[in-house]
C-alpha cells in the first residue's frame, strides 16, 4: 500500500515538473515570437526611412534641376532661328511649366515680380479687394489698406511723423523692404500674411493661403502683369470678378497675351473700363521659380523656390536673391 502511495506522489511530480516545463517553454517562445515581430517592425520601418529619405533626396535634387533649367533657360533664350528643346514647353509670358527628367519631372510656377502687387505701389482700393479675398469684412480690410498706405507715404507734417497707432508701432513713412515689414503695420497678421490651417466641423483640415505669395516689394510697378498674376491676384482688379479671372487664367495657358486688349479678342467678354489702368503685359527683370520634384511611382515631393534677378548682358547674367526649400506652390 505504501508503495501504490509513492508511486502516485512521484507520478504527480512528474506530471507537475512537466507542465513547469511545458509553461516555461511556452514563455520562451512567446517572447521569441514578440521579439521576432519587434524586429521585423523595426526593420520595416528603417527600410520605409531609408526608402523615404532616399526617393525625398531624389525629389529634391530634381526640384534643383527645375531651377536650373528655368535659370539658364530664362538667362540664355535661344536665338529666333534657333531649334528650341523639345523638353522645354515653357515660353515667356507663361507661368507654368514642366522640365522631365529620366525618373521623374520638375514641375514649374514662373512668375515675373510683375504678377504680384507691389506693396509700395498699389493702389488702397486694389488691396481692400485683396485683403476682402482672405475673408477679412470690407470694414477691416479698408482699415488695413490705409494702413499699409500710410506707412509707405511720407509724413505730410512734423505731427503725422511723431503720430503712434493705437498698437503703439510709429507709422515708417517710407517704402516697404521686404514683405515682412507689413507685420508691423496695424490690423496685419501671421495668418493674414502667410495663411492658417483651420479645422471644419467635420474634422477636416483646410489650408487657407496667405497673401505673401501675390505680393511683392521689387517690381517698381502700379500695374498688375495679365499672363503671370494669380487668380487670387487678378480678383483684386477693380471690375474683375472671379470667372472672369478664371477665364484670363485657361486662356493664357495656351498662348500668353501680347497686349491687355489682346484679351477681349481671345476671351468672350471684354474687360471692364476701370480695370484697364490696373493691367499690362510689361515685366520686370526678377522671377520667382518654384519648382517642384516629382518621381515616377513615388508620392514624395520636394519643392524650392529662388527669387532670381537677371541681366540682359553681361559676364553675370543672373543673381539669386533668395533661396527657400520645401515651400509650397499651387
Amino acid at each position: 500500500m505504501k508503495m501504490n502511495l509513492t508511486s502516485i506522489s512521484v507520478g504527480r511530480f512528474h506530471q507537475r515538473q512537466t507542465g513547469m516545463a511545458l509553461l516555461v517553454v511556452l514563455w520562451t517562445v512567446s517572447l521569441l515570437v514578440l521579439l521576432v515581430i519587434t524586429l521585423s517592425n523595426t526593420v520595416q520601418v528603417e527600410v520605409k526611412t531609408a526608402t523615404y529619405r532616399k526617393e525625398a533626396a531624389q525629389a529634391y535634387a530634381l526640384a534643383n534641376g527645375g531651377v536650373e533649367a528655368a535659370i539658364f533657360e530664362i538667362a540664355y533664350p535661344p536665338a529666333e532661328d534657333q531649334k528650341r528643346s523639345p523638353l522645354w514647353t515653357w515660353q515667356k509670358g507663361q507661368r507654368d511649366g514642366v522640365v522631365p527628367f529620366k525618373g521623374g519631372r520638375a514641375r514649374l510656377q514662373l512668375v515675373n515680380e510683375a504678377g504680384k502687387l507691389d506693396l509700395d505701389h498699389v493702389p488702397a482700393d486694389q488691396l481692400e479687394r485683396l485683403f476682402e479675398s482672405q475673408g477679412l469684412n470690407p470694414a477691416r480690410a479698408q482699415d488695413l489698406a490705409d494702413a499699409i498706405v500710410d506707412w509707405r507715404s511720407p509724413p505730410k507734417n512734423d505731427v503725422q511723423e511723431l503720430e503712434v497707432s493705437p498698437g503703439g508701432e510709429r507709422a515708417h513713412h517710407a517704402l516697404f523692404e521686404s514683405l515682412e515689414e507689413t507685420l508691423r503695420v496695424p490690423g496685419m497678421s501671421r495668418g493674414i500674411l502667410y495663411g492658417s490651417a483651420e479645422v471644419d466641423p467635420m474634422g477636416n483640415v483646410r489650408q487657407r493661403l496667405g497673401i505673401e505669395r501675390d505680393l511683392t516689394v521689387r517690381s517698381g510697378l502700379a500695374q498688375l502683369n495679365i499672363n503671370y498674376a494669380s487668380e487670387v491676384a487678378l480678383g483684386s482688379v477693380p471690375g474683375m470678378d472671379a470667372d472672369f479671372a478664371n477665364a484670363i487664367v485657361l486662356e493664357r495657358r495656351g498662348e500668353p497675351f501680347k497686349t491687355v486688349g489682346e484679351v477681349n479678342d481671345r476671351i468672350a467678354r471684354s474687360l471692364p473700363d476701370e480695370a484697364l489702368p490696373y493691367l499690362t503685359t510689361a515685366e520686370v527683370n526678377i522671377f520667382t521659380i518654384v519648382s517642384t520634384g516629382e518621381l515616377d511611382g513615388s508620392s514624395v515631393r520636394r519643392t524650392v523656390e529662388a527669387v532670381v534677378q537677371f541681366a540682359p548682358e553681361g559676364a553675370l547674367r543672373y543673381r539669386i536673391l533668395s533661396w527657400h526649400d520645401d515651400e509650397w506652390n499651387d
